[in-house]
């Protein structure tokens, strides 16, 4: 097989299987969260249920939204998809890990979050209003603990390239979990908890006006527009997810594109995704949602352990000596 029509193929699984797999995973966190809590929860397709039932419905528009207000979900879906693409999770040799590193990833992220928070001033609601200055707020909190933390990461791998990342720490084996790195982890952890909008930082379940962040900046779209951005917050989650999985157990990852090779890493990628969300799904059931001014002390606790596994990992390499 060609190298272009190899190159095309990959692209289109990796794509598909974030996209395909976001709302069922969506799903199967609420189901989990209420059986844990003693209640049934949602069916399992859940998700793929809304989303149709979005697509469906008639798009209302505010008169007073400009043509950001509707171009607004492409972008989003379409920064989602391109960070989709940086990340492995069942193939570490992957000719899409030259579109850019970690910088990249984070920051098409930030792109999303950026274009939510313009549209959503633009019908002039309030409760959209406030949505979104507490999204910025949070925004400066959790961007530089995710860039530190991955930072640790690449410094311990030696690359940018997260592609590369990956295959260099699943070398290491056990001798992976260092100090440094499982400090990076811990502070990665807890910034992608407020990055994915779950509790304790946020409730994507609520319909409180008065506490909503995400979801209310969402309150003025309906139908078609609506449906993407779910699917982009969900896609969004599965990415940050993957991220964990493949850091936390950088092991069983096809080196190869044969068909084979895929067919043996997806099942394991699926586990580990499974174990990441057995995580967070414990967090949200033993802690309760903290107050908005309380966040900042969490994150801030989140960025000096980065920092910590920074320092760490700096004496660590620097004992080897220098550092790459």
């Amino acid at each position: 097989m060609s190298e272009p029509i190899n190159i095309i193929l990959i692209t289109l699984l990796q794509i598909s299987l974030i996209l395909g797999l976001s709302p069922l995973i969506n799903s199967l966190l609420k189901k989990w969260k209420a059986n844990l809590q003693g209640r049934q929860g949602p069916p399992i397709l859940q998700g793929y249920y809304d989303l149709l039932k979005y697509f469906r419905k008639e798009t209302v528009i505010s008169e007073q939204a400009s043509w950001l207000f509707l171009l607004t979900p492409l972008i989003v879906f379409a920064s989602v998809c391109a960070a989709s693409l940086l990340i492995p999770t069942i193939t570490t040799n992957s000719a899409l890990s030259s579109l850019g590193g970690v910088i990249v990833f984070v920051y098409l992220l930030g792109l999303g979050r950026f274009m939510m928070v313009s549209a959503a001033m633009e019908p002039g609601s309030g409760f959209c209003g406030m949505a979104s200055s507490r999204e910025m707020m949070l925004a400066t909190l959790i961007e530089p603990v995710m860039l530190l933390a991955l930072f640790v990461v690449i410094l311990l791998a030696g690359s940018t390239d997260l592609y590369s990342a990956q295959k260099n720490l699943s070398e290491l084996g056990l001798q992976l979990y260092s100090p440094a790195y499982i400090l990076a982890l811990v502070a990665l952890f807890i910034a992608s908890i407020a990055e994915m909008g779950r509790v304790p930082f946020d409730n994507p379940e609520t319909h409180y006006e008065l506490t909503m962040i995400h979801e209310g900046m969402l309150l003025d779209y309906s139908g078609q527009p609506l449906g993407l951005m779910f699917w982009s917050a969900w896609s969004k989650q599965l990415i940050i997810l993957s991220l964990l999985a493949n850091l936390l157990f950088p092991w069983g990852l096809a080196m190869q594109h044969s068909p084979v090779a895929l067919l043996f890493a997806l099942p394991l990628y699926l586990i580990k995704l499974l174990i990441v969300c057995l995580a967070v799904v414990l967090v949200e059931t033993v802690v309760a949602k903290m107050r908005l001014f309380r966040v900042k002390d969490i994150l801030g606790a989140s960025f000096i352990i980065s920092i910590i596994a920074l320092i760490f990992a700096a004496q660590t390499l620097g004992g080897k000596g220098g550092i790459p």
